[in-house]
């Protein structure tokens, strides 16, 4: 089995009153796909949705009845080798070509984000226009965790009531996080913001839950309980997710340990239930499953189907009070 996991799929056609929570980073929102895709496929609706880190983009969809087409991008960009996770320096060498006599050295006092910035623009392109207009006319409601880099606050922030464009910015500022994607820069009248998103910035806030559905599908880019990772290298980038990764885990620990604020659904991969979708009782989720600067394309295409497994098997019970 998965993470605890309380609440039925199978049979629960047309079910509402339900609240999504997605919390992802980088190549791990594939895991998230592939789940919500499957219950969505099950028959599984929600009524409000919240969103952290590039996760924040699935929930969009699920809400939208467009879950499926999550789904079916992550696998677009598995065949194609995940170019969303091009790093600025790979971009960078690819636009110089062949030129002889040049050193690329990154500057690391200016560089904001380690990866190439475009390539999560072209990501989410298609659900940049009308976002706050369209979930308004399915009538859900929506919240997605940003910060605020200057003052050091995380909030929600209710995208339907939010005007298109700037709805689209804090889907992208949503999903930058650290060792990723840099910040996003704001400019509103004489002021410049900075926002930044990530899995961080959700945790930071109040859960979602205390005003909303009773009832919650917690789905989870990152292994809960913590992967224990042997391979564990020595690159910044790596140890910076790492740490996020083993916080946020905790933190959504802390939540089922914590009975009475809302019934949760947690799915989110575990080392048993990766060793039951990969048939090797030999199969590691700590070496084979990854961080979120990883952009190996035929391992991409894997997640998300552990992700649909994960989503099959584990939600199967009644639903209970965690």
């Amino acid at each position: 089995m998965g993470v605890l996991a309380s609440g039925g799929v199978r049979g629960a056609k047309g079910a509402t009153g339900r609240g999504l929570l997605v919390l992802a980073d980088g190549v791990q929102t594939a895991f998230a796909a592939g789940a919500v895709a499957e219950m969505a496929r099950a028959g599984m609706s929600w009524e409000r949705g919240a969103g952290g880190g590039l996760g924040a983009h699935v929930a969009v969809l699920a809400l939208l009845g467009e879950a499926e087409e999550a789904e079916r991008r992550w696998l677009r960009e598995a065949e194609n080798g995940c170019p969303l996770f091009q790093s600025r320096l790979a971009a960078a060498r690819q636009r110089l070509g062949s030129t002889p006599g040049v050193m690329l050295t990154p500057d690391s006092w200016t560089l904001s984000g380690w990866l190439e910035p475009e390539g999560l623009a072209e990501h989410l392109a298609p659900e940049m226009a009308a976002v706050p207009e369209r979930l308004a006319h399915a009538g859900r409601s929506f919240t997605v965790a940003v910060e605020e880099l200057i003052s050091g606050e995380a909030a929600w922030v209710e995208l339907p009531s939010q005007p298109a464009q700037r709805a689209a910015t804090l889907l992208r500022a949503a999903a930058t996080f650290p060792a990723g994607w840099g910040p996003e820069k704001v400019i509103e009248g004489d002021a410049t913001r900075w926002l930044w998103g990530g899995v961080g910035a959700a945790l930071a806030c109040a859960p979602p839950w205390r005003n909303g559905p009773s009832r919650w599908d917690v789905v989870c880019g990152f292994p809960v309980p913590v992967a224990v990772r042997p391979a564990l290298g020595e690159s910044l980038h790596e140890l910076m997710q790492r740490r996020q990764e083993a916080r946020a885990a905790a933190t959504v620990a802390g939540w089922l340990a914590r009975p009475g604020e809302a019934s949760l659904r947690v799915i989110a991969p575990s080392a048993p239930a990766y060793r039951e979708w990969a048939a090797r009782d030999n199969a590691d989720l700590g070496v084979e499953y990854p961080l979120s600067w990883e952009r190996n394309g035929a391992l991409t295409g894997a997640i998300v189907r552990f992700g649909a497994f994960l989503a099959r098997t584990v939600a199967s019970g009644p639903d209970g009070r965690h």
